[in-house]
């Protein structure tokens, strides 16, 4: 089975559901009705009791983040409800009671890491690149970085890659913990597809348990209530602004 829904395609393999980011032409760049599309296939697929297990992919590349372009025009209140807009599909990721895989190939930047932070697992093409590239222009995560990727990769290792927004290959991301599994390029839908198989295997009502247990032990729920207030905060300062103007004009801020 292959649905469309605007920019996100949904397809149904056996027992697994496979959602496609699909807006090639800006990287995956997520807007508000690209989100809302992929909060929507999210709870098709959580509703469907012949699905056990959820991969989320790109093509070329995996996500570059929030669009931009949408971003520039924000104020600090419609920030914030973008904000929550977001945290809203990584909570739910996290929370669904199935198993969630990220298939990340080329750029997982920004928003797009953090869609893939949400997941229970991550697989990634070798030529992967990973990012929080968001002080960059002056303001910082706003779908849950600042708490899962410290809760993945550990407190020292979070903090430089936030506050350099530096971007880290697959062999790196591997290194450090944010990556479960390297694959080459044109095998990483099957080893995710293999994943999700085996993962389909298991008790799906323990795999919830396990999800709900570990977020709990993480204690990062006032956290991410906290970054949604932060990060519209940036919105109204000069650091953001210069940040938008260096970026569309391509110059470093």
């Amino acid at each position: 089975m292959n649905t469309s829904n605007s920019h996100i395609k949904v397809e149904k393999k056996d027992r697994t559901g496979i959602i496609i980011l699909n807006r090639p032409e800006v990287m995956n760049a997520l807007n508000t009705p690209m989100l809302r599309d992929l909060r929507d296939s999210l709870e098709e697929l959580e509703k469907d009791s012949n699905i056990t297990a959820i991969i989320i992919r790109g093509g070329k590349d995996f996500c570059a983040g929030a669009d931009i372009g949408e971003m520039n025009d924000k104020g600090m209140e419609e920030a914030k409800a973008f904000s929550q807009l977001g945290h809203s599909i990584c909570n739910r990721i996290g929370k669904l009671g199935k198993p969630v895989i990220a298939a990340v190939n080329g750029y997982a930047l920004g928003g797009g890491c953090e869609i893939s932070l949400a997941c229970d697992i991550r697989i990634a093409g070798r030529n992967a690149r990973f990012g929080q590239t968001e002080i960059n222009i002056g303001i910082i995560p706003g779908w849950g970085a600042t708490q899962r990727l410290p809760a993945i990769i550990g407190m020292g290792k979070a903090k430089e890659m936030i506050m350099t927004g530096k971007i880290i290959t697959a062999q790196e991301a591997l290194s450090i913990g944010l990556v479960n599994i390297i694959t080459d390029d044109q095998g990483l839908i099957g080893k995710a597809e293999e994943m999700a198989s085996i993962l389909s295997g298991k008790s799906l009502s323990a795999i919830a348990k396990v999800k709900r247990l570990t977020d709990i032990g993480s204690g990062i729920e006032k956290g991410l209530e906290l970054e949604i207030d932060l990060f519209s905060e940036c919105f109204g300062t000069d650091d953001y602004r210069d940040g938008m103007k260096a970026f569309f004009a391509k110059r470093k801020p």
